[in-house]
């Protein structure tokens, strides 16, 4: 007892400090998130190079960072190097490196002024033009393509600053998105291909890494969010990885085609949309005819096959990213599974740890041991119900149909020592439940309705078969000093996939009906309640439409103990035509009845169930 109330201690102070620890570490991890997501960008970004000669993306990226707080000033240098790293390939770097520095310079001097988003995206492109300008007069001569492209420049540099201030306030934990979701699935989308732009590797093998990329977050956005978003994702990705390769503006059209395509099928089998998405890239991608075509078949192929190994888990952290820039509850509730699942694996670990406590040689520790395994097992249950994110958005739709008839007979003033249960379950389960006590009249009918009415409790509760009959063996066990026990039969019909299977503890044999066949099933085993451990089996096969399965309790079987074959019973069952289970269940009982003739009549239940 003192081991339990230490350990509980234990438990109480673990608890506390984990919360503290688990609050802590969320804000940490916010902020590592945040620091590392800044620091990667900021190199990637300041590499990528648009329309094969300008650099617009550091320029926008430190304008946004230095209006989010001077203290991003250090985000800098970084972009800096990563313009830099593209010296020596040709590329003109000088002038977006000036204009860079200058942008940083200005508004972290001018950062406590209160000046708007917009008016420093058009200072910056201001700069940006001045810039560039003087570089070019001083240092080379200057054409009308040269004044073209600062114009085109500036225009994105406005773009940009717009986009990386709608994606980097995905990270302003303590701000809420007013945004529309369309603007954050274009955010997400241009940022995302761009960064793959600024590993500078643009081919590798027959795939095309910026392609393969771009396709991949149009295929995520469009299966997690919608059709819609599906479309504006592909826009955003095929705009930006045009930019990138200077490609056919065609794949705009590819790629936001492919994104509806993807949202068709949201929450759907993972595989076929993939498979849909590739098919609709690749049709499109053909219609320009080989070998000029607008995107390789390899690339929709490759994007497709990672979005279907990428694991549950890791979709899951996806769409709770997704998630953030929609402009409703889903964020919130999606928040919330998160903690469930936090707290659900507290409970999971309690009641395991509980279980082994209490597991030892004693029936009274081993009933409550097997309870919090049951515990621990619904639990596990319940966690991975949250976990699969991936459901069909489709009613189960139950295929099989099951009519059930009983008929019973009472040996002592109208008492039955059998007691019955037929009742759905979940999941399209379907429990028939006959149970035997030990005697008659009131002693048995009491300890027989305790079996399967605990038996339904349990599994209706998650439990599964195994542990619920090893609870119940257990709670038999203790009940009484007196020796105590029930025999169980238990069917469980699956009305999705038309499967029996069956358990027998102790029970009589059962009798399936296929056509004019009867085939028989019986298996040896001592009841419930006279041994600790019990063997837990079942029987498992494939119904057909038409079947028929008739459980009966000992009475009926042993109405004729010369006919140890029970083959009396099989000729009643051959002989029936009526597919009403109810007269079935009568005509068996009254069969019985005539068998027994003038000998004492024990008590006798017939259930029979007809699959539909």
């Amino acid at each position: 007892m003192m081991e339990l109330l230490l350990e509980n201690v234990r438990n109480t102070l673990s608890g506390m400090l984990a919360n503290i620890v688990r609050e802590a570490s969320k804000v940490a991890a916010h902020n590592y998130a945040k620091i590392i997501v800044i620091v990667a960008s900021s190199v990637l970004l300041g590499r990528v190079i648009l329309l094969y000669s300008i650099f617009p993306c550091g320029i926008a990226l430190i304008t946004v960072f230095m209006h989010k707080g001077r203290a991003n000033i250090y985000a800098l240098p970084l972009i800096l190097v990563g313009v830099l790293t593209n010296y020596g390939t040709g590329y003109d770097i000088w002038g977006d490196a000036i204009a860079v520095t200058v942008c940083g310079t200005v508004f972290f001097l001018t950062g406590k002024l209160r000046i708007g988003i917009v008016v420093k995206a058009f200072t910056a492109a201001g700069i940006m033009v001045l810039a560039k300008s003087i570089y070019l007069l001083t240092d080379q001569l200057v054409f009308i393509y040269d004044i073209f492209m600062l114009i085109t420049e500036a225009i994105l540099i406005l773009a940009l600053v717009y986009i990386f201030h709608r994606f980097y306030g995905f990270f302003d934990k303590e701000k809420k998105s007013v945004s529309k979701v369309a603007e954050g699935v274009i955010a997400a989308s241009a940022v995302f291909v761009l960064m793959l732009g600024g590993i500078g590797v643009e081919v590798l093998g027959i795939f095309s890494i910026i392609y393969v990329g771009a396709l991949l977050v149009t295929l995520i956005i469009g299966y997690k969010i919608g059709i819609m978003e599906g479309g504006v994702s592909g826009i955003a990705s095929g705009v930006t990885a045009m930019l990138i390769t200077s490609a056919s503006p065609a794949i705009i059209g590819i790629f936001a085609c492919a994104g509806m395509t993807a949202g068709f099928f949201k929450g759907l089998n993972r595989m076929i949309t993939g498979l849909c998405f590739s098919a609709v890239c690749i049709a499109f991608g053909l219609i320009k005819g080989y070998p000029e075509l607008y995107i390789s078949i390899y690339d929709p192929l490759l994007a497709a096959a990672i979005f279907i190994l990428i694991p549950g888990t890791i979709m899951g952290k996806i769409e709770l990213l997704l998630a953030k820039a929609r402009k409703n509850h889903i964020y919130e509730e999606l928040v919330a599974k998160d903690r469930m699942q936090l707290t659900l694996g507290g409970y999971l670990k309690t009641f395991e740890k509980l279980a082994t406590l209490y597991a030892g040689t004693k029936s009274k520790s081993n009933i409550i041991s097997m309870q919090f395994k049951g515990m621990a097992k619904v639990t596990n249950s319940m966690m991975e119900s949250l976990e699969d994110t991936e459901t069909s958005v489709l009613p189960i739709k139950e295929k099989y149909k099951i009519e059930v008839g009983v008929s019973g007979y009472a040996k002592e003033k109208n008492i039955s020592g059998d007691s019955y249960i037929c009742s759905d379950l979940t999941d399209g389960d379907y429990i028939i439940a006959l149970s035997d006590g030990m005697g008659n009249g009131e002693s048995a009918s009491r300890e027989s309705a305790l079996t399967v009415t605990s038996l339904y409790n349990l599994m209706k509760a998650g439990f599964d078969v195994e542990l619920a009959l090893k609870t119940i063996n257990s709670l038999l066990l203790v009940k009484s000093t007196e020796e105590i026990f029930s025999t169980v039969d238990l069917c469980l019909f699956n009305k999705v996939t038309g499967k029996i299977k069956l358990f027998k503890i102790g029970a009589a044999a059962t009798f399936i009906k296929r056509g004019d066949k009867v085939e028989i099933i019986k298996v040896a085993a001592l009841p419930m309640g006279i041994v600790d451990n019990i063997m837990v089996n079942d029987i498992e096969f494939q119904t057909r439409r038409g079947d028929e399965i008739i459980i009966v309790s000992d009475g009926i079987t042993e109405a004729d103990r010369n006919d140890s074959h029970m083959d009396w019973i099989r000729e009643t069952i051959e002989n029936i035509r009526s597919k009403d289970p109810q007269t079935m269940s009568d005509l068996i009982i009254n069969k019985a009845v005539q068998r027994y003739g003038l000998k004492e009549k024990d008590d006798m239940t017939v259930i029979t169930a007809i699959v539909n």
